[in-house]
């Protein structure tokens, strides 16, 4: 088996990307930071370490973070608004109707809101859906966000990412707490 070299700058995303999920979920509550606000750092990061089909990196079109239900992770999404990933803005949109999710590269599903039904909304578009229900990713989720032992953690439903056609980025798979395949 060959080990294929990977560009500095993808080391230190990785590298970055674990640190954060490690020393984030472990020190929100000595911070004083609530698992909301945890939980939309994970979100940026999974923007970062997901890759979409016809997506060029020099693409200038902003990324768009749709959200729907109630109260997605308590208003904690718009703080994602503006902030960059690779040269991109993330452009936060909140209550996003069913005519406008196949625009949007991350649909968070917020708590209250017919999971099963948006799913179904969404279907097989390249669009990264997000939740903190419990058994997200069961339902067909793409990643499911769950606090346990006052830590957040994530699942992965790879299948469904797959069918959409999107790329999960391998090191932040070992970093889930189950992955359905």
């Amino acid at each position: 088996m060959r080990l294929l070299a990977h560009p500095p700058w993808l080391r230190a995303g990785l590298l970055a990307l674990s640190c954060l999920l490690a020393v984030q979920a472990g020190t929100a509550a000595a911070q004083g930071v609530t698992d909301q606000a945890v939980k939309a750092g994970f979100v940026f990061n999974f923007i970062r370490f997901t890759q979409w089909p016809g997506v060029r990196p020099d693409d200038a079109h902003p990324l768009l973070l749709c959200a729907v239900g109630e109260r997605p992770l308590d208003g904690q999404l718009v703080s994602l608004n503006g902030r960059r990933v690779d040269g991109r803005a993330v452009e936060v949109r909140m209550q996003v109707p069913p005519a406008e999710w196949p625009s949007c590269h991350m649909l968070f599903i917020g708590m209250g809101d017919r999971t099963e039904s948006v799913l179904r909304g969404v279907g097989n578009l390249p669009v990264l859906t997000v939740g903190d229900q419990n058994g997200f990713v069961q339902a067909g989720g793409m990643i499911g966000l769950r606090v346990e032992d006052s830590r957040v953690r994530f699942d992965v439903n790879l299948a469904a990412a797959h069918r959409a056609g999107l790329t999960l980025n391998s090191q932040m798979l070992k970093l889930a707490g189950q992955v359905l395949k």
